[in-house]
């Protein structure tokens, strides 16, 4: 009797299985060529916003190895607004503790760290935007990094 119900349930909780995890407004992932980041390599990412009515928060993902040479990295965000106004800003992302433990999730060398950029920011102009990445750091080409994303939640509309 019970091995029964569970042939019934398991189908439907494989259906709604993927149904729990989180819903993103846009997501996008580059891979970075055999793990090196030149200066020229810029990853862009590009969306679009209709409802200008809504916050979202941003997140940057990295993909790095567990032996990337620094504890942080440097890289320049430049962001392109629907009607053409551009914002560069330079930030500096920490990929290991002070006692050297890589931050995120690691597995076979590889480690995925997602930090948030910005939280509730919003767009107020409806239309494509651009935000690209470059690596500003003092090697060119930069080892260890091997994929960069970016990831928007949509979290509602703005508070009152």
């Amino acid at each position: 009797m019970l091995k029964s119900l569970w042939i019934l349930f398991l189908p439907a909780l494989l259906l709604l299985w993927p149904s729990c995890g989180k819903s993103y407004f846009f997501q996008e992932k580059k891979e970075i060529a055999q793990g090196l980041w030149a200066y020229g390599d810029t990853a862009a990412f590009r969306f679009a916003i209709a409802d200008t009515s809504h916050t979202y928060n941003l997140y940057l993902d990295f993909e790095y190895a567990d032996t990337f040479a620094t504890q942080n990295i440097y890289v320049r965000l430049h962001t392109v607004f629907p009607d053409g106004k551009r914002l560069s800003k330079q930030r500096s992302f920490d990929f290991f503790d002070a006692q050297g433990t890589p931050q995120g999730k690691c597995s076979s060398h590889t480690c995925t760290y997602q930090i948030l950029l910005q939280e509730n920011a919003f767009f107020d102009q409806p239309g494509q935007y651009f935000i690209g990445l470059e690596q500003f750091t003092r090697r060119d080409p930069l080892p260890g990094i091997r994929a960069l994303g970016l990831t928007i939640e949509d979290m509602g509309a703005k508070p009152k």
